[in-house]
């Protein structure tokens, strides 16, 4: 708004005060920060407090009016895209007496003031018997109920497991289906618990989960897109392995040791693509091994299992790289190419030396985190650890990162 000049210099400008710097800026950073949480704190209380009083209003309803009242909020809540505070306190109310009905437990006002938290999206912090389990499945319905993904995210198995099926009886009465996501399970498996209305599962599993299906979605993993592909194309093709729903909002119990201390090793996922080019490299010095002969254009050490090119040797490959294309024109490549060719020509007989699975030599780790009698049988200790064996008996153990000349010493001595 632009004023006449008179009223311009009639108005009076407030020069702020001088912001804190240093130390000073800290503590009152801090202090600020006080006041504001124990003004949120009293807030809370007083609405909890207000909402287990109002709960007592239903106590005398019978199973089948309470559920009705539960079901109209949850058609509102699905129906509202925002502005669902003014439905909270009603919705709260309603479950506290859901609650004690389904599973035997009433929550206390410390509970409620727990659960608006979290629907709030602040850290939480409880004490040990304040109920935690029970204070998270009242914001677990509300977010449930607008429909969107919505996830537990537990410190193992065994927790996600437990509180869903204690848990589920609640999740029911509020018109909410409930699952859990544990690491034995198949993509199958995975994809019809994630369709459940509320999922516990750990953070390992989550994460990996969401990484292959963004593998397996490939650019298509913008709903718009898959939308976009389905109105195009007449037809559609199937997503096969995808498990999720999506993400949305998730509760994480024990904050500090899930999004702290387990994700100190990072978790890679990785899509085997076939290399073109490596493969015909692959085919080409496998040719090219045989037509070297054996004493003549290379020499075989039978102790340690090794391949020695003459100089007649190199420059027979040498003249046969020449018309192939640029991988082979590095002489230590295409050396290292055709001494592997030869080796694996030479020393390696299939069903003796090395097994092959559906076309692919196979490779053995195990997890001692889910194998712990394995690994306590073998006497594990440090990780990594190299087990090697021959004729079903351990022959040699090799513990922590070595350098490759070592791990290929060690490999040799069950050849």
């Amino acid at each position: 708004m632009i004023l006449p000049a008179e009223e311009y210099r009639r108005t009076h400008i407030e020069v702020p005060e001088k912001l804190h710097r240093g130390l000073d800026s800290v503590v009152y950073a801090l202090l600020g920060r006080y006041h504001r949480r124990g003004a949120l704190s009293r807030s809370l209380q007083e609405e909890a407090e207000k909402i287990h009083e109002a709960a007592k209003a239903y106590r005398h309803d019978s199973d089948r009016r309470l559920r009705e009242n539960l079901e109209a909020l949850r058609i509102r809540f699905r129906r509202q895209e925002r502005g669902h505070e003014s439905l909270l306190a009603e919705a709260l109310a309603l479950m506290v007496e859901a609650a004690e009905r389904a599973v035997g437990l009433r929550p206390y006002p410390v509970q409620i003031m727990g659960a608006m938290a979290l629907h709030n999206g602040y850290l939480t912090e409880m004490a040990t018997g304040e109920g935690k389990s029970l204070t998270a499945c009242l914001p677990a319905v509300l977010a449930a109920w607008t429909g969107r993904p919505f996830h537990f995210v537990t410190v193992n198995d065994y927790l996600a497991e437990r509180d869903a099926v204690e848990m589920r009886p609640f999740y029911t009465f509020c018109g909410v289906t409930v699952s859990s996501v544990l690491s034995q399970m198949n993509p199958r498996e995975r994809r019809l618990h994630y369709e459940k209305e509320v999922v516990y599962t750990t953070l390992k599993e989550l994460v990996a989960d969401f990484l292959r299906d963004r593998l397996i979605l490939g650019h298509l993993h913008h709903p718009s897109r898959r939308l976009l592909r389905q109105m195009l194309q007449s037809r559609v093709r199937e997503l096969d392995g995808v498990v999720l729903r999506g993400l949305d909002t998730a509760i994480v119990d024990e904050a500090d040791s899930v999004l702290i201390d387990e994700p100190v090793t990072p978790l890679i996922i990785s899509r085997a693509e076939e290399n073109k080019p490596l493969m015909e490299a692959c085919r080409n010095a496998y040719r090219i091994a045989c037509t070297l002969d054996p004493g003549t254009d290379y020499q075989k050490d039978l102790k340690y299992r090794e391949i020695n090119l003459t100089k007649q040797g190199e420059k027979r490959i040498e003249e046969q790289a020449s018309l192939m294309p640029g991988l082979w024109r590095g002489p230590a490549r295409r050396t290292e190419l055709v001494q592997q060719a030869i080796t694996a020509r030479e020393f390696y007989t299939r069903d003796k030396e090395y097994v092959i699975q559906d076309g692919k030599v196979t490779i053995a780790k195990m997890n001692v985190d889910d194998n712990p009698k394995t690994a306590a049988a073998y006497g594990v200790r440090s990780i990594p650890m190299l087990l090697l064996f021959k004729d079903g008996k351990v022959l040699d153990t090799l513990i922590g990162l070595v350098p490759r000349e070592r791990l290929e010493t060690f490999i040799k001595r069950g050849l």
